[in-house]
């Protein structure tokens, strides 16, 4: 399957880019091949790499507005935990095809995931088009997340190609899964080259229950079983000390910026600065969208500039350049996937944006407008892997996912 998009507009450069079984081939000012799809954008679209969520729990939607201004402890014991009891692989699939038509419409192409019922969730991905790290989650106190189920659902998966699905392992947090299981999961992972998907100091409940267990903090705590490693990202990362920083940056860990959920739960405030001092690879990410409540990267971009600029009452950190580069580069090397810019080789995930949006009026610097003035709103079209999976605002099956996500909703609040 072959694309080409004309006259599109590539760092304010009209610009031609042949996309070819699921790579982009070539670019150039003009190409004349012939392609089984073409899209003219008459200069008046730019092309930007798919953005990338760093950390959700797509699945988790069926639960938006459920449990809002609550503490984050009381919202997962006395809301979504007993809810999440009664899930079924239908609810996770139709949830998950709900968040990506929402990330999708929003220009997200690649979402870093940690949810249950994972043979529902890769079906309903596959059939959205959209690429996703799926994480097969460890859980002490869910049936649903023992090793036993991880390993066969690892079976399962590796029989099968999949051209936008890998997968993680995703250990819960500290709090949630033992020792034992932890270094369980750090040698599975190790040995199957997958990515580790762990929250981390969250809360200061989470550090001050970790220093009266094992009187270490979690980062601490995670060195000295041999957790650590280039191939974690660590969702929040919040309450960190300096030693831990250094621990991290030591070990080549990723982190995942969550600004909208962190202020909603009011969990704490990132320290990003300290953490892009010590040259530790920051991504960003909606968190799920039961407590965000959206999933929208551009708005997470924004908050979570605006936020540490206040924070420190400094106008110049958390730039509009960094920020669009934590949904970008930076989230694709955390995943190790070839994503994230706009070369010859890579994967073809890319988006095209209205120029003659209201938001891109006037126009004068496009990734400031994309920070700081846009929503997913300006998206208008959206290509993962070579095909195209939204067209003009337009994403095949829309109404049906609606009617039948609030449908499944509805019910498992009356289960």
């Amino acid at each position: 399957m072959s694309l080409l998009i004309k006259n599109v507009i590539l760092k304010g450069i009209r610009k031609d880019i042949y996309v070819n079984s699921g790579k982009i081939e070539k670019i150039s000012s003009r190409i004349n091949k012939k392609a089984n799809q073409r899209i003219d954008c008459k200069g008046e679209k730019a092309v930007l790499p798919g953005l990338i969520n760093g950390h959700t729990h797509a699945g988790m939607i069926l639960l938006r507005g459920v449990g809002d201004d609550i503490p984050l402890k009381d919202w997962l014991e006395k809301k979504i935990w007993p809810l999440e009891k009664n899930l079924t692989a239908d609810d996770v699939y139709w949830g998950t095809k709900l968040a990506c038509l929402e990330m999708i419409r929003t220009g997200t192409t690649c979402f870093n995931d940690m949810y249950w019922f994972n043979k529902a969730s890769v079906q309903a991905i596959k059939e959205m088009g959209i690429r996703s790290v799926v994480g097969l989650v460890l859980l002490d106190f869910d049936s649903k997340g023992t090793k036993e189920n991880l390993e066969k659902f690892w079976r399962i998966f590796q029989k099968r190609k999949f051209k936008t699905i890998s997968f993680s392992i995703a250990p819960h947090a500290i709090y949630t899964v033992s020792q034992e299981n932890l270094i369980w999961a750090k040698n599975f992972a190790q040995k199957n080259n997958l990515i580790l998907h762990l929250h981390l100091s969250e809360t200061e409940k989470e550090v001050k229950d970790c220093l009266k267990k094992y009187k270490l903090r979690p980062v601490e705590y995670l060195d000295k079983i041999g957790f650590l490693n280039e191939n974690c990202v660590l969702a929040h990362a919040i309450w960190l000390s300096d030693k831990e920083i250094n621990i991290l940056a030591k070990r080549k860990c990723t982190v995942v910026y969550n600004p909208c959920s962190n202020m909603k739960l009011s969990s704490g405030i990132f320290p990003y600065e300290k953490l892009k001092r010590a040259k530790i690879n920051i991504c960003l990410g909606t968190d799920g969208p039961a407590s965000n409540n959206n999933l929208d990267l551009f708005e997470e971009m924004k908050t979570g500039a605006l936020l540490q600029k206040v924070n420190a009452m400094n106008p110049v950190i958390a730039s509009a350049a960094e920020m669009f580069n934590t949904v970008t580069k930076n989230a694709a090397k955390a995943l190790n996937i070839k994503i994230g810019q706009i070369k010859q080789g890579d994967l073809a995930d890319l988006i095209l944006i209205d120029l003659n949006h209201i938001s891109l009026i006037p126009g004068h610097n496009l990734i400031s407008d994309l920070v700081y003035s846009c929503s997913g709103d300006c998206v208008s079209d959206v290509i993962c892997h070579g095909k195209i999976i939204m067209r003009e605002k337009k994403v095949r099956g829309e109404k049906e996912i609606l009617v039948q996500a609030k449908k499944r909703a509805k019910k498992l609040l009356n289960r």
